[in-house]
């Protein structure tokens, strides 16, 4: 889906969705939502086996989505953080407890939600879906993956050029759902005059390179744009659920 609204900060907004399953697998776990008159998007990227994960990406999306609307946001740019930390939690909780009923146990999700209000963006995070900045053609992560991998290369255990290789690169360490409580990763940024943001479940990033992944968010035309996301990370074999969702101001 594509749109164009007011945010809660009163700036037009525009966006782009696409999301795919991909050429491997049966089913599509990731599930998105955009709400560019709320300033509200959101990419999650279920686990869990068989229904179980596309259980989870649905409800955490639709947990954050009903915290964040019906609701008066904040005008301070201050309240922003905690506001859209607070609906990760309570998305975690909901996952959690589901993942208790019989056929549902051990599922998650990983999830990225993204506030735009002005200029400012909130994303806060959890798992190894991402946030990307796109300006003047440079692209930008914005998120740091939750998993090993990133955790050892931090460590300067594993080299970053050797973490697409690694055995551990998707085992995560945090996700939605996957405990009782969850201390997701809020970060706040001042979006640049004609910027994007990209967000996208890892059958994305994992699969295109970053520099095409630049080139092919940078069509003129956002819906495209997306397609041409999609697009490619099937044409490279589409390996997994594939979700893309632009927006620029």
């Amino acid at each position: 889906m594509g749109g164009r609204g007011r945010s809660a900060g009163e700036l037009s907004c525009a966006c782009a969705l696409r999301t795919d399953t991909g050429l491997v697998r049966e089913n599509n776990e990731d599930a998105a939502l955009a709400l560019p008159e709320s300033g509200l998007f959101v990419v999650a990227d279920g686990m869990g086996g068989h229904a179980a994960g596309e259980v989870a990406s649905r409800l955490a999306v639709e947990t954050v989505a009903t915290q964040l609307t019906g609701r008066r946001i904040p005008k301070a740019i201050r309240d922003e953080a905690p506001l859209l930390g607070a609906a990760l939690i309570e998305a975690n909780l909901a996952v959690y407890q589901r993942s208790r009923e019989p056929g549902l146990e051990g599922m998650g999700t990983t999830l990225t939600a993204l506030l735009f209000r002005g200029r400012t963006a909130t994303i806060a995070h959890a798992g190894d879906t991402r946030a990307y900045l796109l300006h003047r053609g440079t692209l930008r992560q914005l998120t740091q993956d939750h998993t090993l991998v990133s955790l050892l290369i931090a460590q300067g255990v594993v080299r970053a050029d050797q973490s697409a290789e690694h055995p551990d690169r998707h085992v995560l360490t945090r996700a939605v759902g996957s405990q009782p409580a969850i201390e997701p990763e809020v970060v706040q940024l001042r979006v640049p005059s004609a910027a994007r943001l990209l967000l996208s479940s890892d059958g994305l990033h994992d699969v295109v390179a970053p520099d095409e992944l630049a080139r092919l968010a940078s069509q003129p035309e956002l819906e495209a744009a997306a397609s041409a996301l999609i697009g490619r990370a099937n044409e490279l074999g589409g390996p997994d659920n594939v979700t893309a969702l632009l927006v620029q101001t």
